[in-house]
């Protein structure tokens, strides 16, 4: 997994990063998901493009980001700064600060909020392959969950794509299955519906990938 200094490298700074043989520069991605809500911004009428001018999907993921850091922020008593990206270098020291002192009740949960920032805004742009299992999930007996286009899909999914562990979740009650064995052990709680086969199949599909990002 990317190490949370790394992650928060990401979302706050210039980086490199290793895309299919090239090295290439990106911008911080919390810039890069400020600028991604308004694609069509500057657009005349005769200029071509007939997309909304608001992308909703990273309006609602920047505010999200944005609220869960103040808020954070607001949990240890710190002042916000205006500028998310300057936010959130606030949190990640705050943070560091509360572990070393031993007032940190879940370092792993609360450090794991910068990587999960950055899968998120990478999904948004590269979205990743995603499979259904299709058979309610053994935790909370969901079987359909809607989607944000008022569709029904199956509640379980198995997100797929290089350099990521392989991870099934529910999207009904957030229940997560990492790695083969819990794979396999999901398949076993879903019964026969699952293909115990083509779960090998991509739990070794994800382990062989070589991850994109440069250490």
């Amino acid at each position: 997994m990317e190490s949370t200094s790394r992650a928060v490298d990401r979302l706050t700074q210039h980086h490199t990063v290793f895309v299919g043989g090239t090295v290439a520069e990106c911008g911080p991605l919390l810039e890069e998901l400020r600028l991604a809500r308004y694609p069509n911004l500057g657009r005349t009428k005769g200029g071509g493009g007939s997309g909304d001018l608001l992308d909703m999907k990273a309006v609602s993921m920047y505010e999200t980001i944005d609220a869960g850091v103040r808020a954070w922020l607001d949990h240890f008593r710190q002042p916000a700064p205006a500028d998310l990206i300057e936010a959130t270098v606030r949190l990640h020291d705050v943070l560091h600060a509360e572990a070393a002192g031993g007032r940190l009740d879940d370092p792993d949960t609360m450090f794991g909020m910068f990587t999960t920032w950055v899968q998120r805004i990478e999904d948004l742009f590269d979205p990743p392959r995603e499979f259904e299992l299709t058979a309610a999930c053994p935790e909370c007996e969901t079987e359909h969950v809607a989607d944000e286009d008022g569709g029904m899909r199956w509640a379980v999914r198995v997100p797929v794509k290089k350099g990521r562990a392989l991870v099934a979740e529910c999207r009904a009650c957030g229940e997560l299955w990492a790695g083969e064995d819990r794979l396999l052990e999901l398949a076993d709680g879903m019964g026969e519906e699952v293909d115990h086969v083509a779960l090998r199949l991509l739990a070794l599909e994800a382990s062989n990938a070589s991850a994109d990002v440069i250490p």
